[in-house]
């Protein structure tokens, strides 16, 4: 695996949120989709210059093992002809294919250039690695990337819609950090990465009544149904909330074992296509990443991709934000088209059916009136 090292102090990741690609063949809205995806790409690593990308999980599905990997080589070609290295997690639908065994996958993912993942003895059997980040022009790791598999859906013992971590794997997660701390003495700083958030991300959320649907409530989901939700702005959250969070319903103990262990002080997830929110859970830093895929639903061209800034002096000080489509390209798009472009967030998406219902109820309603002002006309001759 190619060792990451801070230059001149500086490190810069990339995170990419549910890609959502599959291999196409003459279907023309599918390859503009990839088309839109594939620019944004190109167009991120040319203003960002990432030293690391991300994949936050969702990443590619197909029907055999040659459909997957001719998938990942071509959303992963902008990263390859930039030589940036690159890592990933797995989603809950990078196995719902016909090749499901998560090895054979990671196998795939090795063959791919620039894939930084490690070699089989160095991942758990639960499917987490780390990638450490050197100081520069040494050996020592300034920090650590954990790499968590969250899995897809939960055992039916358990009353949860989502697979949760817990147990033997964060057995596994703290062994690895004590031995971490073991051989250099002290705590090394990790950030994790993993597809599916922690239920704690509801500590960023305030519970609100449904009359918060008009402006910027969303509805919750799973266990959460009935329940309706805005983000916490004194708590400190910022960014976008486009739809309630979608995490295990059952919590495994995974953010209090961060706690406990000391080295995670951020977190990122994908997921929740529509979010990119952040904010502060009990001193680690929480953000959502959301959808860079055309595929995926999402809102107008707010797709984007998560910078992660780090300073070698200040490792725990982080500069997390978000760069879109709209940002990078403008509103030149081939998968999108009419008013749906104007869509900048859920207020704007709720105006938007708020005006197409309205033009339907008028549309109804216009025979009716027009009805009655002619019986009004006639009354009057």
């Amino acid at each position: 695996m190619k060792k990451l090292h801070f230059t001149n102090g500086k490190f810069k990741i990339m995170l990419v949120g549910d890609p959502h690609e599959h291999t196409v063949d003459n279907y023309k809205e599918e390859e503009k989709k990839y088309s839109d995806y594939l620019a944004l790409q190109y167009a991120a690593v040319e203003a960002e210059k990432p030293d690391l990308v991300i994949l936050m999980g969702d990443n590619a599905t197909g029907k055999t093992r040659k459909d997957i990997k001719r998938t990942l080589l071509r959303i992963t070609k902008p990263y390859a002809e930039a030589e940036i290295p690159f890592s990933f997690v797995l989603g809950n639908h990078d196995l719902e294919c016909d090749v499901d065994d998560r090895e054979e996958q990671y196998d795939i993912y090795r063959e791919l250039p620039c894939c930084i993942l490690p070699e089989k003895k160095d991942v758990t059997k639960f499917g987490d690695y780390t990638v450490p980040i050197f100081k520069e022009n040494t050996n020592e790791p300034a920090l650590v990337i954990r790499h968590f598999y969250s899995g897809n859906r939960a055992d039916e013992c358990y009353d949860s819609y989502y697979a949760f971590i817990g147990g033997d794997q964060l057995a596994e997660y703290e062994s690895d950090a004590a031995a971490l701390k073991e051989k250099y003495g002290k705590t090394i700083p990790a950030i994790a990465i993993q597809h599916i958030p922690v239920p704690e991300i509801f500590e960023l959320l305030n519970e609100r009544g449904p009359l918060s649907m008009i402006l910027d409530g969303v509805c919750g989901q799973n266990g959460n149904k009935g329940k309706f939700y805005t983000l916490n702005r004194k708590a400190g959250a910022t960014g976008y909330m486009g739809e309630a969070p979608c995490p295990p319903d059952h919590n495994g103990g995974e953010f209090d074992s961060w706690l406990k262990t000391g080295d995670v002080f951020a977190a990122f997830f994908g997921h929740d296509h529509m979010n990119d929110f952040t904010g502060m859970v009990r001193g680690i830093i929480i953000g959502m990443v959301k959808t860079a895929s055309f595929h995926a639903y999402g809102d107008g061209l707010m797709q984007g991709v998560r910078i992660i800034e780090l300073n070698e002096r200040d490792i725990r000080n982080i500069n997390t934000y978000m760069v879109r489509y709209r940002d990078l390209i403008g509103s030149d798009c081939l998968s999108l088209h009419g008013s749906i472009k104007n869509l900048r967030d859920r207020t704007s998406v709720k105006l938007e059916f708020t005006a197409k219902c309205a033009a339907v109820a008028a549309g109804l309603l216009s025979p009716v009136i027009i009805s009655k002002l002619i019986k009004g006309m006639r009354k009057h001759k």
